[in-house]
């Protein structure tokens, strides 16, 4: 008969610095920033892109830890700022965890409401269209988060649901785009959890974000894994009856094979734990993986709580327990990192409403530029959407070569765009008047055709509130072969 040794939270805390007092210190051991790959931030951007740059909130390792303060269970996913537990649709798990789940829940945290309706969730399949190449395939969490932190993200009231019922829809409407401007990522980071002080660290956010606030109440954040889930019945296990958490679904390690599948950490159970080499005990101070040293990678008890997209019918009601030691894989190239993610409310002042049709979107190009000098030639600050590029943020990962609205469909479509940023630092003349620029064209090697139906720009105050609109006349908005180049002298360059 199995015998099973319980850590009260007492008993786990001591462990934990006995453990780290007995271990060297090492810079690879504390909490840190990585970005192990191209499914951490886009290549694009270079080794030198600083994903958290905009955020306000403290970086990974700024904060003073302090293990004393943890409970010894979290999970976020009770509280009403947490979505429902979705059933995702094709291949948009990655964008079910970092949009429709994380994204939610940080934006009800921020806004004071709970996701208990599609006014407050938001959808995966609008950040998932964008870079899906109109097709079934995988994303990556970053990819939402910077859709977010560019576009924004409307909600699932405005989009028509959390996911929609076609691959590669865009959503027709200007009111659609101007509300995703209000919701927006300010930075990501992605860390490792291989070390004991890199587990305190990630527990620290999940329960108080490594902020704790005297007299306030603790609202914790939560991660975006990735995992592998190949053959998964090798690795999961139910809990014996009398032990914590009896009956409950386990993963003892990720699939020994297969592609990644993005799931979200909720939080975590310090006492869950299953006796993984079989010798009647359930430790964390036996080195049970024979590398002559004890590690992280050793302990059988302590777990991270994951929701996956797999629906209420899964595993403990669409949740799972993932042992801490399983983040150490040392078998998967690609490797195990959590994402987390800063939100932030956002007002534009100025936008560009367009009513555009185009036969591959993709290869579709459009430059946006402004100058202070109505009588200038050329603009003085350029913008370049990335959606109406082509995404070169994420290069492969595009809108597909499919129409403006979506594969098969040629309606012309309505979207917005934030100028703000463009007009931001611009010093218009004395009478407030300035120059606009606007041209579209097509990739070059491409045959894309389309017209610019309806153009106008439109100013709001700092609540939002519109307080005027330029419409531009556009005689012939056909482009493709040529370039089609629309200037026109606009007003009130000086209101801010």
């Amino acid at each position: 008969m199995h015998t099973h040794l319980r850590f009260g939270l007492s008993a786990l805390i001591a462990t934990l610095a006995l453990t780290l007092e007995a271990s060297a210190e090492s810079e690879n051991s504390k909490p840190q920033v990585a970005y192990p790959g191209s499914f951490s931030r886009p290549p694009s951007e270079g080794e030198g892109y600083n994903t958290w740059l905009d955020a306000v909130n403290p970086d990974i390792g700024e904060t003073k830890l302090d293990v004393a303060r943890l409970p010894s269970r979290v999970d976020n996913s009770s509280r009403p700022q947490f979505p429902p537990i979705y059933k995702q649709k094709w291949g948009a798990c990655g964008q079910f965890a970092s949009v429709a789940s994380i994204f939610t829940y940080e934006m009800n945290v921020l806004n004071g409401t709970i996701a208990d309706s599609d006014a407050t969730r938001f959808p995966a399949h609008f950040s998932w269209n964008m870079i899906n190449n109109a097709e079934n395939k995988g994303s990556e969490a970053y990819h939402g988060w910077e859709v977010a932190k560019r576009i924004g993200i409307p909600t699932a009231k405005s989009y028509g649901g959390v996911r929609h019922e076609k691959i590669g829809v865009w959503p027709n409407g200007y009111a659609i785009w101007r509300e995703a401007m209000e919701y927006r990522v300010s930075g990501y980071r992605y860390s490792p959890a291989n070390t004991i002080e890199q587990l305190y660290e990630a527990r620290g956010w999940l329960y108080d974000r490594n902020q704790p606030q005297a007299n306030q109440e603790t609202i914790g954040g939560l991660f975006a894994l990735d995992g592998r889930m190949g053959e998964r019945e090798k690795v999961t296990v139910t809990i014996p009856e009398d032990e914590h958490e009896g009956g409950k679904k386990l993963w003892t390690h990720w699939g020994p094979s297969g592609y990644g599948h993005g799931i979200t950490c909720v939080g975590y159970d310090d006492e869950v734990g299953y006796d993984v080499n079989g010798d009647g005990q359930i430790t964390n101070d036996i080195d049970i993986n024979d590398d002559g040293k004890i590690t992280l990678a050793d302990w059988e008890r302590g777990a991270y709580v994951v929701v996956n997209s797999w629906g209420e019918e899964w595993a403990n009601d669409g949740r799972i327990y993932l042992l801490y030691s399983a983040m150490i894989d040392p078998t998967w190239e690609r490797g195990n990192y959590l994402g987390r993610v800063e939100v932030s409310r956002y007002k534009p002042r100025r936008t560009l409403k367009l009513k555009v049709a185009c036969s591959d979107r993709t290869d579709l190009r459009m430059t946006i530029g402004i100058a202070g000098d109505k009588k200038a030639s050329a603009p003085e600050h350029v913008l370049t959407p990335q959606a109406f590029n082509g995404w070169p943020l994420f290069r492969g990962s595009n809108a597909g070569h499919v129409p403006m609205a979506g594969p098969d469909d040629n309606t012309p479509l309505e979207v917005g765009i934030d100028l703000t940023s463009l007009f931001k630092d611009l010093g218009p003349d004395k009478d407030g008047k300035g120059k606009f620029f606007l041209q579209l064209s097509r990739a070059d090697g491409s045959d894309a055709v389309g017209e610019l139906l309806e153009c106008a720009i439109l100013s709001y105050d700092a609540n939002g509130e519109l307080l005027g609109k330029t419409q531009l006349d556009i005689q012939d908005g056909t482009f493709g072969e040529s370039p089609r180049k629309i200037e026109t002298v606009i007003s009130d360059l000086d209101r801010k």
